[in-house]
């Protein structure tokens, strides 16, 4: 289990999936979601896949992502608080990204809390035991065996092989991505329940869900977060116990109306 986010704010914002892959409107909207978060003072936890493929290694960074990464060191280092979790898209960030661009980065699941609610993160991946095709793939990927070898590959090798590398993972996952887990998903929560957790917040699948559990006098919250490329899309929690999805539009609040200024 990963490290928690260092401070319990009374307000954050969530956003998975944004597979960035290009300048274009869903780049300049990301970075002005951030520009926005940084403005109201709002924590940004992202929860994986921001790219469609990221090497912490800065000599295998694309060119698109260059400005999109300086951008949100700038902001951080205005005040924005702003941590990861890695995605299944994401290799081996933490050492030159943690504490430069984010916060916190975790390589797996991140504890973290609103106010008294306790929640727990993670890119949702390895909640279908099912798609044994990705989990072999994770597992190598992974590794220490692959870092390594990254490491002392050029550019101009390891970059079209993984690009073809995503390209037939796209492919053979494809049918676990079209539907939702609902019974793997249910029962995963239910662990992180009895835990204490009161919010379960998961990436992924692509698809926005908001599902509510009674455990013992208190409702408890799965909130799946739903790709970034499709409506601007993302979830916001409050200490006060307000939460919900909304669409991110340039020049408005990212909180509803009635939650302004409660800060």
């Amino acid at each position: 289990m990963e490290k928690g986010f260092p401070i319990s704010p009374d307000r954050a914002i969530f956003l998975a999936d944004a597979h960035l892959n290009q300048d274009d409107i869903h780049s300049r909207n990301f970075l002005a979601l951030a520009d926005r978060a940084a403005a109201e003072k709002v924590p940004l936890f992202l929860l994986g896949d921001v790219f469609d493929l990221w090497f912490g290694n800065p000599a295998l960074t694309f060119a698109f992502q260059k400005p999109i990464i300086e951008g949100l060191r700038r902001l951080r280092g205005e005040g924005l608080r702003i941590c990861y979790v890695e995605g299944n898209r994401d290799f081996y960030l933490k050492r030159d990204h943690e504490g430069t661009t984010f916060d916190v980065v975790s390589e797996g699941e991140m504890h973290a809390a609103v106010g008294e609610k306790r929640l727990f993160l993670s890119h949702g991946d390895t909640v279908n035991r099912a798609d044994f095709v990705y989990r072999f793939w994770k597992r190598i990927s992974k590794s220490r065996f692959a870092n390594e070898a990254v490491a002392h590959l050029p550019p101009s090798i390891i970059l079209p092989m993984a690009d073809r590398i995503e390209r037939n993972l796209k492919r053979s996952n494809r049918r676990y991505k079209g539907s939702f887990p609902e019974r793997e998903c249910r029962e995963y929560a239910l662990r992180l329940f009895r835990e204490g957790i009161d919010f379960v917040i998961l990436g992924h699948f692509h698809q926005e869900r908001l599902d509510r559990f009674s455990r013992e006098k208190s409702t408890k919250i799965v909130a799946v977060l739903p790709s970034w490329r499709d409506r601007w899309r993302y979830f916001y929690l409050t200490a006060a116990g307000a939460y919900g999805f909304r669409a991110f539009k340039p020049g408005e609040p990212l909180l509803p109306p009635a939650e302004q200024g409660r800060s």
